[in-house]
């Protein structure tokens, strides 16, 4: 299982899990990789956190820190800005990045576990910037979009 996060038109740091992922380990990576990467490259302050409602992301361990580092500004479920379950996919990574990674597996045709995180890795640390911004904005117009037509089915509107 892998974690990626995007600020300021930059890829953090690709994190790798091994074994299972519960509220324990994404506490961990939230406090050891992600908070460290955000505060190394955030050129200002007022970021939002957004993630999906997964058991692991949403108990109190793990929304009191976010909180604590996001204040009010955290997307998900269990939080004000509320993520609700099987909504469509939104963010960026979601909608776009992992798409690219996947076809960029497909033309690579890695032959080891440890090729295969190379080269996402390398994919994500050699993301265009400009690219990953537009992504970033077009994530709003896809939300708008997607409450427009009351949760339902949007893409054929983009």
């Amino acid at each position: 299982m892998a974690w990626v996060g995007v600020v300021d038109g930059k890829c953090l740091p690709v994190h790798w899990f091994t074994g299972s992922v519960n509220s324990d380990a994404y506490l961990e990576m939230l406090q050891t990789v992600v908070w460290p990467a955000v505060r190394a490259r955030a050129t200002r302050h007022q970021y939002w956190f957004q993630q999906d409602g997964a058991p692991p992301h949403v108990t109190a361990p793990v929304m009191d820190f976010l909180h604590s580092k996001f204040g009010g500004r955290v997307i998900s479920r269990n939080s004000e800005h509320r993520w609700p379950p099987y909504s469509p996919d939104l963010s960026c990574l979601d909608f776009c990045f992992w798409s690219l990674v996947t076809a960029q597996i497909v033309r690579s045709e890695p032959q080891t576990l440890e090729q295969l995180k190379e080269l996402v890795e390398d994919f994500a640390r050699n993301m265009d910037e400009e690219q990953l911004r537009k992504m970033a904005r077009h994530t709003r117009r896809r939300a708008e979009l997607c409450r427009s037509e009351g949760g339902g089915h949007f893409e054929h509107l983009l």
